[in-house]
């Protein structure tokens, strides 16, 4: 399938259920094609989508989301059965809300030069695939290119997991018969194939458990030991405030208030990831401890101090 087809496909699946939950007494085939003749997904101003294929985008909806969406034959009107059970669930309300600013500009010329959003780079269009070979337990084939590869790569992988992180889709996958797990970005793939083999993914395992410990999307347990780091933050700009509303990591504790600055204690491994968002914070968050990691970030800072001299 086309790099094209697998866009459409997304923003079809996205329009179809954003109107559905935006409606829950139902809407008609031909009020769901309006819907998508207003959409800012039609970006070809396609009048209708085929019968046929919208029956199959209704299937991919309901195996995606696990969305049960009912036919009723005397109104001639589709509907989603129980639509609170999305809100409720964390990922599906993410997965849906994370797209829908688009549908809003769209309805509304005023606003459209209003908003501004940031732009998630292409990889999107690969999450009906990867979320369809995690639901059937299917492996997929990848076309892979990494940064630092003048070619691209097709590699067979086991999809665990999937997570956003800083604007990027990240799969958390397994290669057939490797021990461990990798980490691979859409955007960094040219194509994704849904195969006939199937894989055994463990019962127990789990996306919040495996992350538990991590900033961002490093899971490195052989270079790094979990940490007790203490940071004190400046607040000369409010920043003790921001950092309260929009905690850095879940286990995030404010363990000392002085009149200008706090400290706050997270239970993290120290990775890369860790340490660029510290740094990006520049002189109003500093490294108290553990030593070894304040001595780590000091080693940075020269590094980037010598650029200036």
């Amino acid at each position: 399938m086309s790099r094209l087809s697998k866009e459409m496909q997304l923003h079809r699946c996205l329009c179809i259920l954003e109107a559905l939950l935006a409606n829950r007494h139902g809407l008609s085939y031909a009020e769901l094609m309006e819907e998508w003749r207003r959409s800012a997904y039609n970006d070809f101003d396609e009048d209708r989508i085929p019968k046929r294929s919208f029956r199959n985008y209704l299937d991919q909806i309901e195996n995606i989301f696990h969305v049960s969406i009912h036919y009723d034959a005397h109104c001639g009107r589709y509907f989603i059965i129980d639509p609170d059970k999305i809100y409720s669930d964390e990922f599906k309300n993410r997965m849906v809300s994370g797209f829908a600013v688009s549908n809003i500009l769209a309805g509304s010329e005023r606003l459209r030069g209003r908003i501004v959003t940031e732009a998630i780079p292409s990889g999107e269009m690969f999450l009906i695939d990867v979320l369809s070979a995690m639901q059937k337990k299917r492996r997929v084939s990848v076309i892979y290119q990494k940064f630092t590869d003048a070619e691209a790569y097709t590699q067979v992988l086991e999809p665990y997991f999937l997570k956003l992180f800083r604007r990027r889709w990240y799969m958390v996958a397994k290669i057939p018969d490797v021990e461990g797990l990798r980490v691979y970005a859409l955007d960094r793939m040219k194509d994704v194939e849904i195969t006939g083999e199937s894989f055994v993914c463990p019962e127990n395992i789990d996306a919040r458990a495996y992350f538990f410990d991590c900033f961002g999307i490093e899971h490195n347990t052989t270079d790094y030991e979990v940490e007790d780091i203490l940071l004190k933050v400046d607040n000369r700009h409010n920043k003790c405030q921001y950092l309260r509303a929009l905690p850095l990591h879940h286990s995030q504790r404010e363990i000392e208030r002085h009149e200008g600055y706090s400290v706050f204690q997270l239970t993290v491994f120290p990775t890369y990831d860790f340490m660029q968002e510290i740094l990006s914070h520049g002189d109003e968050v500093e490294v108290l401890q553990p030593l070894w990691v304040r001595d780590e970030f000091k080693k940075k800072i020269q590094s980037m101090l010598k650029q200036y001299e």
